[in-house]
This record gives C-alpha cells, sequence and structure tokens, in this order.
C-alpha cells in the first residue's frame, strides 16, 4: 500500500456514489475527490475563494465534504444536492455510467498491466502523455498497452515514489495503489475537450496553454481566465496550439493534443503536489 492510501480501503473512483451517511463513507476514493476538489482550487482560485475552501484529505464524506461537493455542483451549474455521482465525477475528469468515454472500460475499474486494451488505457496514455512520459508513449494515445506504455508507467510512479509517494513501487503495472496515483497527479485526458465542456480537466488544459509559449509571437497560447470552463477562447488558443503543432486544428482537445502537450511540457507529473507543476 502506498502512502496515499493511509491504511483506507481502496474504491475505484467513481465506482460508488458517495453521499453523508452515518457513519460517514470512507476509502481511497474520497480522498481521492478531496484531492482533486483542492487542486481545482489550486488551479483556478485562491484558497478562500468562490468554491470555498479546501478539504482535509482524510478519505471521510463527512459535512464539510459534502459541502465542498455542493459548492463544486453550484460552481458547474449541476445540481445541487452534495451527493458525488456521474455527473460531479465528471467535472473531477472521471467518466464513469454512461458518461464513460474510449469504448470504455472505466479507468480505475480494474488494474492495467502490458496486454490490456481498452478505453482505460487509452485513458491512462492521455494522462500521461500531458507531461514528460509522452516520449516513453512515442505517440498518441492508441488504447493498447504495450511495452512504451509499461515504460511510461514505471517513470511516472519512479517520480511519484521521488515525490514521497512511498510504498508506490516501480513496476510497469497499476494497480489499486498505481491507479490512484494517476489520479492525484495528472490532471487530464479522460475525454476529448471541445467547447462547452467543463471540469478540472479543462482548467489544466488553460493552465498548461498558459504556461506555454507560442513561438510566433512569444506569449502564451492562453491569456484568459483559468476557470474550468472549455469556452470560445479555449478552444482558440488550443486551435492555436495544434497549428504550431502541425496537427489538426479543431479546437478539440483529444489524444493528438495531449502528445503535443507533453513533448512541450517535459516535466514531472507529480512535482510538486498538491499544485501542478507546469515548467
Amino acid at each position: 500500500m502506498a502512502a496515499f492510501e493511509g491504511g483506507l480501503t481502496y474504491h475505484a473512483f467513481g465506482s460508488r456514489v458517495l453521499k453523508l451517511t452515518s457513519p460517514p463513507m470512507t476509502g481511497t476514493d474520497v480522498k481521492v475527490l478531496q484531492v482533486l476538489f483542492n487542486q481545482l482550487l489550486a488551479i483556478t482560485h485562491p484558497p478562500q475563494g468562490p468554491i470555498g475552501p479546501p478539504l482535509t484529505p482524510d478519505g471521510s464524506y463527512g459535512p464539510l465534504t459534502q459541502a465542498g461537493v455542493k459548492n463544486l455542483q453550484s460552481y458547474f451549474g449541476l445540481t445541487v444536492d452534495g451527493v458525488a455521482g456521474q455527473n460531479t465525477y465528471r467535472s473531477l475528469g472521471q467518466l464513469v455510467g454512461s458518461y464513460v468515454t474510449y469504448g470504455g472500460p472505466a479507468f480505475g475499474s480494474r488494474s492495467l498491466a502490458a496486454g490490456n486494451s481498452g478505453g482505460d488505457v487509452r485513458v491512462l496514455q492521455n494522462r500521461l502523455n500531458v507531461f514528460r512520459y509522452a516520449t516513453a508513449v512515442g505517440g498518441p494515445a492508441d488504447g493498447i498497452y504495450g511495452t512504451k506504455t509499461g515504460t511510461a508507467v514505471a517513470q511516472f510512479r519512479t517520480d511519484a515514489q521521488a515525490n514521497g509517494d512511498t510504498g508506490l513501487g516501480v513496476t510497469t503495472t497499476l494497480g489499486p495503489a498505481g491507479l490512484d496515483a494517476v489520479w492525484i497527479y495528472t490532471y487530464t485526458g479522460g475525454r476529448n475537450l471541445a467547447q462547452g465542456a467543463a471540469g478540472l480537466d479543462a482548467a489544466f488544459v488553460q493552465l498548461l496553454l498558459s504556461s506555454l509559449t507560442n513561438p510566433g509571437t512569444g506569449r502564451p497560447f492562453y491569456a484568459g481566465a483559468i476557470d474550468g470552463y472549455y469556452g470560445s477562447v479555449t478552444a482558440a488558443a488550443v486551435r492555436t496550439f495544434q497549428q504550431t503543432t502541425n496537427i489538426s486544428a479543431d479546437g478539440i482537445a483529444g489524444p493528438q493534443t495531449y502528445y503535443q502537450f507533453g513533448l512541450h511540457n517535459a516535466v514531472a507529473a507529480p512535482a510538486p503536489a498538491p499544485v501542478p507543476n507546469i515548467g
């Protein structure tokens, strides 16, 4: 068990509807939710911003976590009920139920190793491709867990251990601890992002584009608000980035774009946590 788990029972992120109960629901999925909520605060707003204060990542779905979920739901225009279901998960980058992408299964629903294929492998590759691991993956996500993907996973696990996630181990496979590490250290790639999308994954794309320099102008690709809303300004910034990297300029962030992001963002995902390191 890795340091992040802290003795909590593993539940795949998105596998349960989380809500306030007595006694409180506990598990690694609750802790992942709490950490991702805090990541969104770190990316978009100061700690006491409009989404509220950060949560204590203790893995227990208590009243403060319920309040945080309500704030998150309100911010993204969801039904405000304090219950973390598939719409709330989608706002944090996890697509489950009717939202599962790339043909499924949902990322985190099974351990991954060489020889696996499917939508969850494609999500893994997308998420690794946004960072320095793109060089190891060697191309846009194809949904096939081959030797190159295994090498990228081993590099990622090495970086996570160096960041203090002790006990994670350095292997080419992903079990529960490794899957949780991917969640808490990477931020986008679970879906293609187009104009109208909203969530933590969209906020990270905005943050990334605000840190990457357009060689044609010498200025960042994106200078708008980092608010998690993938609007026309964000789509235009993505199109410009796509044009400079000679890929289809449709304004949609998908596997080709994620791969190009990583080729230009050669940093380790987990350094430092919990705030993303963007070069």
